[in-house]
Formats: structure tokens, C-alpha cells, sequence
């Protein structure tokens, strides 16, 4: 409410010069009180004007002024109709006839003003009557306030109302307002329907009421319960979650925090009827589910045939070049339109090993662009980028931009154009992780498939068989050059160093027989000469023993020997070895043990080997012992010492030609325990070892039994 209208003397009047516009007789005095009442007029925030009782203008302040856009002068030379909007004018006729019969003390409205500029506006105009001491009306003194902006935003808010109650009502989720309590605020018909609840229960506004409504609908109440208490307690959060109804209905439940300046103040909830969604996406999802099990299946044994067929194709010969071209044929039209291997020959060119095309018309121009220089192809294309990088390249649309990015010129564009490719596949052929070539995979218009990341995963497949091949192949030529290359070595050691070795061996002889004994230091001389020459001489005779093995045709005279007399040979061979290392060597040998089938020589040969290969390795006082023992069908040889023992990991090496558990031990050349096996199985026998580090090894061998002999031998 505004302050009451002051009350004024008629003998305080100032003269009608005080203040413009006002008349003698309603002029305010000057320098008195009255003086700061017309101060605070002039400066008010609302429109003042004071009218005599028959509305004509006394004064108007400042603020009046701006709200209607007259100035001061302007005003007080109009009626008050003149800025009233026609459709109020009737209306304020009223109340100023109330007020001057004094029905009403004041009166307050909101209406319509027409400014200046012809702009309506809306104010609150507040009318009050001013009376003097005797209670005698005076004249009107009227307030004004700019509430324009307040009008259009509650007829906007009203707007926004009406839109938001249409929207709710039209929608198809049921909706639900509530405040930070929980309080319903508003909520739509369709919640009430798709609920089957009345809605004088949610018109009720308490939530607790429509809650256990709802429980009584739900497959699992108490899950509902909590997830809203939770929501409550966490007003800031947004939530998703989907209730089964005991009807078999589906609903998706959404919560959202209701915010005003960013501050929550409530939730809305919305429920939706998912359920022949739900339905259809399950029968959608079981049928997509079957088909994609059916072409899995079916793409599973169509690359198992083919990955089979290609294994077999490629495992066919060492002459990889066959076997490739073999191999891009079989991959025509099983998942190709056409398709190209190449290898790298250098690092300049590549050599098409295989090229074929499903429509024969086209396979000229595949074997034209084969003839294409390096040069012609560009950093982009799928070959050089395969080769330069290792990764595979799947393109699955060839576009005409792809081939002009691809070849340096026109005129190879329009070949590979004419092939009419459609999608790409180029997986490299790679060992050790460098790519050796590529495989190139191509659909054409013609049949319109285009490749897919399992395609590209069935091609890359395919390219390591080709590279296993290729690295096998190239590894056989290697080993057969390398073998080859061995024999020439042995063929040298055999013809152009055993002969002078002989000659050595017998000066050494001669010179031996000449020398007298008591000339000690010359025959000692002498004698290491001799030892030299008979090691060189049993090097030599190794190297040959391993060819023959390699060749079959190491020579075996198999005859019945007895065990005990091949083990007493070896041990009075070898006893002074033994003797000179301070090593006690003895024999355990069963008694009653079977004749063997064995050429003495060559079991003799073993026992020298595994025997001296002990002495090597087993220290100062140590112990070499020398077993046999009866086996089913067999004899079993040992040879126990007291070394040092192998480790693990060198156990499968143990029996390798040329191998030696360290590259500095020059006391042998590494063939001793191969020619051992490779005399062993020769006579059907078995070679093994056992050893632990700081325990010593154990080498055993079996010989058959003569009563064990069978004619296949």
C-alpha cells in the first residue's frame, strides 16, 4: 500500500510561481517543510501528478513524464482520456466517480496507457483524494508504475503454462511433478491411465499414496522403492531404470532434476509403455541372432574348405612359385573376382608369381597391369603401402579418385579402370615380421560384393600359409646350398688332406723306430706329433662318419658279440686317458648278459666317445663308471660320471651336429655324441641322457639282444 495522502492547510499555500504549472491555490510553501516534500517528488522511482478534482492537471514529476513520453508542458495541456487506451477509459470513469462520492477512500488498477509514441503500455495507477483539515476533498493525487515487463512475462508464463498442460496432456508417457519433498505438483491424465490409478489419488499431491498404489502393479516393488528414495536423497541426479509389471507390461522410468537458477527444486518423472518395443526388439534381436549364427556357420565352413584346400595346395612342393599361383587360382572366385600375388626379387622390383580373374575375358588386362614398372605406382597404392609399412590395406569401395591416387598415369588408370574393381584387399606375405610380398584381393562390378573385416581376417590367414611356404621353401634351397656346400668341404678334407696326413702319420712311425730310448726328449717330440696326427686323422674320419650318415650309407657289420667284452675293449683303450686326468674309471656290469647284435668296432667307437666326452668334463679324482643290464629284448649301456653336469636347457641340443655348450672349448669339434646316436640307431638301438648340475650325467644306450634280432633289421 502506498502512505496515506498528507493533509494540507489551505493557509500553507505558496505562490502559483513555485513550482511551473502549479496554481496559487494548491502551490506547496517554499522553504519550509514542504520544500523536502517537493524534493522527494521530483525525485521519486513512480509517476506522480496531482489533479484537481475535476482531472485537470495540477503537476506531474519527472518519472511521469518518462513513463508516458510527454514532457512536462505536454501533460498539463491534456485531458487524462488522452492517455488512457480507449478499451480502459469507461472503466476509470467508474472509480473516479466512486472516489469523488467517497465511496472509495482510493482506488488501484492496473490499465493500459498510450504513450507518446504510440506504444501501449501497462501501469498500476493508484488514485487517492487529498482533503484538508475539515475533511473537505481537495484534489487527486495519482500514482503511476511501468509494469509493462511484468505483464508480458506473466502473459508469457501463462503462455508457457497453457503450452506446457497441452504438451503434458498430448504426450504418450505418463508424467509426474513433485517437489524436493516429494509433493505431486502436476502430473497428466496418461500417467493416471497407463497406471490404472485414479487421478484424484496423484490429484492429491501426496506421493506416498500414489507410490503404494503402484507397488501394487510391480514385479519388484521394493527395487522401485529404493531407487526413488535414493533420487530424494540425491536431487541433483538424473536416473533411467525399466520396471516389469505383474501384467507383463514393460515401462521405462526416467527421473530429472527440475532446476531453477541451477538449483534443484524438484523431479520430474516419466514412465513409457515400452512394451511391444521390448517385443519386437526381442523377436528382432532372436532373428538377426539365428541368421548371424546361420552365416557365421556357413562363413565358418566355407574359410575352414578353403583355408584346408589352401594348406593342402600349398604343403604340395618346395617350389613355392607352383604352389602360389596354385594358391591365387583356388582363391578365384571362392572369395576373389581376381587376384594377384607378388614377391620382392629386389628392392626396385617385384615378380608376379600368380594372377588370375573369374571372367576370362579380363585376364589379358590383369597380366597387363602386371607388366607395369615400379615407377608407375604411386606411394597410395595398396602394394607399396603393404611392402613399406607391413600393416594389411582393406579399401572396401574403389573409387575412381582410389585409381587416380594409385598409378602415375592416365593410361594405366584406364586399365586398371576397364578390370571394373569395386573393393580391395592387400595383406602382406611376411617373415619375422618382413613383408617377402603381398597378396592383392579384388571383387569387380560384375559380381558387386564388396570385402569386410572377416574377409580381411580369411585373407590374412591365407597370406601366412603363403609366407610359411615361402620361408620354408627358401630355407630348404638355403639348407640344400648350404649342404651342398659342406660335401665340397668334406670331399676337400677327405681326398686333398687324408693322403699327406698318411704320409705324416708315417714319418712320425718311422722316426719313432729310429730314435733311440735313451733320447728321451726327441721322442717325446716325436710322440706329440704322433698324437696330433692320430687326432686330425680321427677329426677326419668323423667328418666322413657324419656324411655317411647323412647319405645311409654308414657301414654296420652287425655280428653276436658279448657286452662284457665290448665294455673290458673300451676300458683298457681308454684306462691310460682315464689315468692321465687322475680319473678312476671301473666297469658294473650284470652278470649273464645276452649276446648283442653289434658291430664291435663301431659300439667300440660309442664307448671311446661318450667316455672321452666324460673325461673332458668331470674334474680331477673324479669317477667314470661303465654299466650294462639286461632290458626286455635289449641291453642297456651307461656311462656315469662325476662332472658338472648339463643344464637343462641344453639337454636338447646335446646330440646336435657341430654343437658344443660353449664357443670357446676347442677340445673337439662337436661331432663325438652325433655320430654316437647316428651309430646307435643305426643298429636299432636308442640314445639318451640324463644329467643334473653338480651331480653328473648319465649317457645310456640300448643294443638289441641276438635271441631279440628280427630279419628287418
Amino acid at each position: 500500500m502506498l502512505p496515506a495522502s498528507p493533509i494540507i492547510d489551505p493557509r500553507d499555500r505558496a505562490p502559483s510561481s513555485a513550482v511551473p504549472g502549479w496554481t496559487a491555490e494548491y502551490a506547496v510553501p517554499l522553504g519550509g517543510p514542504g520544500h523536502l516534500l517537493l524534493a522527494t517528488f521530483e525525485q521519486a522511482a513512480v509517476g506522480i501528478a496531482h489533479l484537481t478534482l475535476d482531472e485537470d492537471w495540477i503537476s506531474v514529476n519527472q518519472r511521469f513524464c518518462e513513463i508516458t513520453g510527454y514532457s512536462r508542458e505536454e501533460i498539463l495541456k491534456l485531458n487524462v482520456e488522452d492517455l488512457t487506451h480507449p478499451d480502459d477509459v469507461e472503466r476509470s470513469l467508474e472509480f473516479i466517480r466512486r472516489i469523488r462520492s467517497g465511496e472509495l477512500p482510493e482506488y488501484r488498477i492496473e490499465k493500459r496507457y498510450i504513450r507518446k509514441d504510440g506504444l501501449v503500455i501497462w501501469v498500476n495507477l493508484t488514485v487517492s483524494i487529498v482533503r484538508s483539515a475539515l475533511q473537505e476533498p481537495l484534489y487527486l493525487v495519482a500514482f503511476i508504475e511501468d509494469i509493462s515487463e511484468r505483464r508480458e512475462a506473466q502473459t508469457e508464463v501463462s503462455r508457457t503454462l497453457s503450452l506446457l498442460r497441452a504438451t503434458l496432456e498430448s504426450t504418450a508417457d505418463g508424467i509426474l511433478v513433485v517437489d524436493l519433498d516429494g509433493k505431486i505438483l502436476s502430473f497428466n491424465q496418461k500417467l493416471a491411465d497407463m497406471w490404472g490409478i485414479p487421478s484424484e489419488i496423484f490429484g492429491g499431491g501426496d506421493d506416498q499414496v500414489a507410490i503404494n498404489a503402484a507397488l501394487e502393479k510391480l514385479t519388484y516393488p521394493d527395487e522401485f522403492v529404493a531407487k526413488v528414495i535414493e533420487l530424494y536423497k540425491h536431487p541433483d541426479e538424473a536416473s533411467y531404470d525399466v520396471l516389469e509389471l505383474k501384467d507383463g507390461r514393460t515401462f521405462e522410468r526416467y527421473s530429472q532434476p527440475q532446476r531453477i537458477n541451477d538449483v534443484p527444486v524438484g523431479r520430474v518423472w516419466s514412465f513409457r509403455d515400452v512394451t511391444a518395443r521390448r517385443q519386437a526388439e526381442r523377436q528382432a534381436h532372436e532373428l538377426a541372432r539365428e541368421q548371424a549364427a546361420r552365416a557365421e556357420a556357413e562363413n565358418s565352413q566355407r574359410r575352414a574348405t578353403l583355408l584346408a584346400e589352401a594348406s593342402r595346395v600349398l604343403s604340395a612342393s618346395f617350389d613355392y612359385q607352383t604352389t602360389l599361383a596354385a594358391l591365387v587360382r583356388l582363391a578365384v572366385p571362392a572369395i576373389a573376382d581376381y587376384c594377384a600375388l607378388d614377391i620382392v626379387e629386389a628392392e626396385d622390383r617385384f615378380e608376379r608369381i600368380g594372377e588370375a580373374h573369374a571372367d576370362p575375358t579380363k585376364s589379358a588386362l590383369l597380366r597387363e597391369v602386371a607388366t607395369f614398372p615400379r615407377n608407375a605406382l604411386t606411394n597410395h597404392h595398396p602394394l607399396i603401402r603393404v611392402m613399406t609399412t607391413g600393416e594389411p590395406v582393406l579399401e572396401r569401395e574403389v573409387t575412381p579418385a582410389f585409381i587416380r591416387l594409385s598409378f602415375a598415369e592416365e593410361g594405366q588408370r584406364k586399365v586398371v579402370d576397364a578390370l571394373g574393381p569395386r573393393s580391395l584387399i592387400c595383406v602382406p606375405i611376411a617373415s619375422s615380421g618382413k613383408p617377402l610380398g603381398a597378396l592383392t584381393l579384388v571383387t569387380s562390378d560384375t559380381s558387386g560384393r564388396r570385402f569386410s573385416v572377416a574377409d580381411l581376417s580369411l585373407a590374412a590367414d591365407l597370406a601366412r600359409r603363403a609366407a610359411i611356404v615361402v620361408d620354408h621353401a627358401r630355407l630348404f634351397h638355403e639348407a640344400q646350398q648350404a649342404t651342398r656346400a659342406r660335401d665340397d668341404v668334406l670331399a676337400v678334407v677327405a681326398h686333398d688332406l687324408r693322403n699327406p696326413l698318411n704320409t705324416v702319420s708315417m714319418a712320425v712311425s718311422l722316426m719313432l723306430e729310429s730314435t733311440p730310448p735313451e733320447r728321451v726328449q726327441e721322442r717325446r717330440q716325436v710322440e706329440i706329433v704322433r698324437r696330433a696326427a692320430d687326432r686330425m686323422n680321427r677329426m677326419i674320419q668323423d667328418l666322413l662318419d657324419v656324411k655317411r650318415m647323412e647319405t645311409g650309407r654308414l657301414a654296420i657289420d652287425a655280428k653276436a658279440e658279448s657286452p662284457l667284452g665290448l665294455i673290458n675293449d673300451t676300458i683298457d683303450m681308454l684306462r691310460p686317458l682315464a689315468s692321465g686326468s687322475t680319473i678312476r674309471l671301473e666297469a658294473s656290469i650284470e652278470e649273464g648278459l645276452p649276446n648283442v647284435l653289434a658291430d664291435s668296432a663301431r659300439i667300440q667307437q660309442v664307448l671311446s666317445n661318450l667316455v672321452g666326452n666324460a673325461v673332458k668334463f668331470t674334474p680331477r679324482n673324479g669317477r667314470i663308471s661303465i654299466t650294462a643290464e639286461h632290458i626286455t629284448g635289449e641291453v642297456r649301456f651307461g656311462v656315469i660320471d662325476t662332472g658338472a653336469g648339463i643344464p637343462a636347457e641344453q639337454l636338447p641340443h646335446i646330440f646336435g651336429r657341430f654343437w658344443q655348450a660353449s664357443d670357446t672349448d676347442r677340445r673337439g669339434i662337436g661331432l663325438g655324441l652325433a655320430i654316437a646316436k647316428g651309430i646307435v640307431e643305426a643298429h636299432h638301438g636308442k640314445i639318451w641322457v640324463e644329467s643334473h648340475v653338480g651331480l653328473g650325467s648319465t649317457f645310456y644306450f640300448t643294443l638289441p639282444t641276438v635271441a631279440a634280432y628280427s630279419p628287418t633289421i
